[in-house]
This record gives structure tokens, C-alpha cells and sequence, in this order.
């Protein structure tokens, strides 16, 4: 029997040895891991000598593709798996730098890719199942894919029509696999022909929601992205937009003083969702509550007013075709 020979992509910055050390360490001990290519995306010095000592001790494994700048997750991930395709690979596998695979997490979706590759004609993807990201479980055991994204013609996840009435949910069933409409970049798996059908992340996103992109292409061509429980992987650290308020008149903005997390996060998911609003009346409707809360939101914390303009603008900019990153100043 052929061992199906599987290339890990992850994307790397500034100072996270603590959290790639142990991602290599893991991946490289599977005997199904052929390659495993780093982007070095503008790390530190710490980070760099780190990753020329991993990648010595790792010789016939890991590969250091270092971009030299902070390129943003969309083209880190673009110049990874375009580098991950010129090695002998079957599969390739996305993992943020801070995911940490559980034992038997590669093995369940080796196991489990015929099962679901019935029509090889279109774009198929498994998806490893994140715990911190509940929401992917909860959409395949209620039946509804889109689940993550919000209800419909909400606007970044608020609907003033489910304020004045809760969206009824379907009854959840136990499964162990399901449907998604959209993945992170963190637990793709897919065949290295499902590139030349969906074709590479758009470097225009920068970052955020250029996964949801990404992925989504794969729904959108007919094909279907397959989360799958018992692949499972640890999140090391809680990504700011998951983090959740603590308390009335609360943010998640409050959570980060990035300001091309708060940018790009509002810009690109603004644009994407942009593609399932049915109703332009009742989503101008809750983008305008939307600003106005989150108006009330930084009165209350005057610290954090400087933010305000950025997501005005951020929100100006999504109606925008963009080619081009926007500078923030």
C-alpha cells in the first residue's frame, strides 16, 4: 500500500517561538508528513535563529521560506502552499503557527478522505475540528452550514431582527461529521489538485476573512467542505475576535490595539459578507444600529475612541473592489 505523503503549511510572525516550536515538533515525528514548510513572515531575531535550528535538526522535513516582511496571512499562506507544491506531495494540510494537532488528528482524515470523495470532479476539503471555535460544531449539528457567518443580513454577526426576535435554531443532533460552508486556514485538508480548482488565496485581504474567501470558493464551485470531529486541533492562543465581552457596551475591539487587525477584520469581513445579503433594506438597517452601538460602546470607554474613526473608514472601504492593501496610518 502507497503511504499517501501529506505537506503542512503554517504561517508565522513576529516573536511566536513558543507556539511553532511545538507545532514542529509534532508534525515531524508522523510518518505521513513529508514536508512541512514555515513562511517566515517578518519574525523577529529570537523567532529567526529558532527556526535555522529546527530546520538543521529537521533537514529532510522542514522547510524555512522566509518572505522577509509581514506580508499578511492571505499571501504567507499563498507563497506556502505554493511552495509546498513543488515537493512530492499528496496532500496538503493548513495549520495556524499555534496549532498543536491532537495524536490521531492526521490520521482521522487520511482515514476518512475516500469515504467522502465521491465526485473527484469537484473541489472537496476536510476540515479538523477546533474546540475554541464551537460555532463549526454547532453548524453541522443543527444542519446549517452558514451558521458561522451570522444570520441573514446581519451585519459582522449583529441583526437588529434577532434582538426583537430570537432566530430559531434547528434541534441539534449528535453527528460526527458535517458540512461547512466556510473554514479557517487552520485545519484545511484537501488533495494539491483542489489548488488548480479553486485557485490561491487573494493577497488583497491582507488578513482576515481571507480564509473564509478562500475557502468559500470551494462551496461555490460545487463542492463541499467536511468538518470532522475526531480530527482535532488545540489552539495555543485565543485569536482577539474570538475573545468574548465581559460586559455591557463591550467590544471585541476593545481587545486589541492593532490597528490593522481592527482595519482589515472590519474591511474584508464587511466585503464578504456583502455576497448573502437578500435584503439591502434590513442590512443598511443594522449597519447603521450597528454604529451607533458601537458609537454608545466608545463614549463609555473614551480610551478607546481612537478606534472608532479606523472602523468608520474600515466600513467606507469594504464597498470598495480593492486590488490594493490601504496604508494604515
Amino acid at each position: 500500500m502507497v503511504q499517501e505523503r501529506v505537506g503542512i503549511v503554517t504561517v508565522t510572525y513576529g516573536n511566536r517561538e513558543a507556539y511553532f516550536s511545538k507545532l514542529i515538533a509534532s508534525a515531524v515525528k508522523h510518518p505521513n508528513v513529508a514536508k512541512i514548510v514555515v513562511v517566515s513572515n517578518g519574525v523577529d531575531q529570537e523567532s529567526s535563529v529558532r527556526l535555522n535550528e529546527l530546520q538543521e535538526a529537521n533537514k529532510t522535513k522542514l522547510i524555512v521560506h522566509d518572505l522577509g516582511y509581514n506580508s499578511g496571512s492571505a499571501k504567507g499562506f499563498k507563497e506556502g502552499i505554493l511552495r509546498v507544491l513543488e515537493e512530492d506531495v499528496d496532500f496538503v494540510w493548513l495549520l495556524d503557527d499555534d496549532n498543536l494537532p491532537k495524536d490521531n488528528a492526521l490520521e482521522v482524515l487520511l482515514k476518512s478522505w475516500d469515504g467522502f470523495n465521491k465526485d473527484t470532479t469537484k473541489p472537496l476539503s476536510l476540515l479538523s475540528y477546533r474546540p475554541q471555535r464551537k460555532i463549526y460544531k454547532d453548524a453541522i449539528s443543527q444542519h446549517n452550514p452558514y451558521l458561522m457567518l451570522g444570520t441573514e443580513n446581519s451585519f459582522l454577526g449583529f441583526n437588529i431582527v434577532d434582538k426583537l426576535k430570537k432566530p430559531k435554531a434547528n434541534k441539534p443532533e449528535n453527528v460526527d461529521s458535517g458540512v461547512v460552508a466556510v473554514a479557517p486556514y487552520g485545519g484545511m485538508f484537501f488533495h494539491k489538485d483542489t489548488i488548480s480548482k479553486i485557485g490561491l488565496p487573494n493577497e488583497h485581504f491582507f488578513l482576515y476573512a481571507d480564509d473564509h474567501e478562500f475557502s468559500y470558493r470551494i462551496t461555490k464551485n460545487e463542492g463541499k467542505i467536511i468538518l470532522v470531529l475526531d480530527s482535532e486541533l488545540e489552539d495555543l492562543e485565543t485569536s482577539f475576535h474570538l475573545k468574548k465581552p465581559k460586559k455591557i457596551l463591550h467590544t471585541r475591539y476593545f481587545s486589541t490595539d492593532s490597528k490593522n487587525a481592527i482595519y482589515y477584520s472590519v474591511r474584508n469581513n464587511v466585503y464578504f459578507e456583502k455576497n448573502f445579503v437578500t435584503s439591502k433594506f434590513i442590512y443598511f438597517l443594522n449597519t447603521i444600529s450597528y454604529i451607533f452601538i458601537l458609537f454608545l460602546a466608545m463614549i463609555f470607554n473614551p480610551t478607546h475612541f481612537w478606534k472608532f474613526p479606523i472602523i468608520l473608514r474600515a466600513i467606507l472601504s469594504s464597498s470598495k473592489h480593492f486590488k490594493t492593501n490601504d496604508k494604515i496610518k
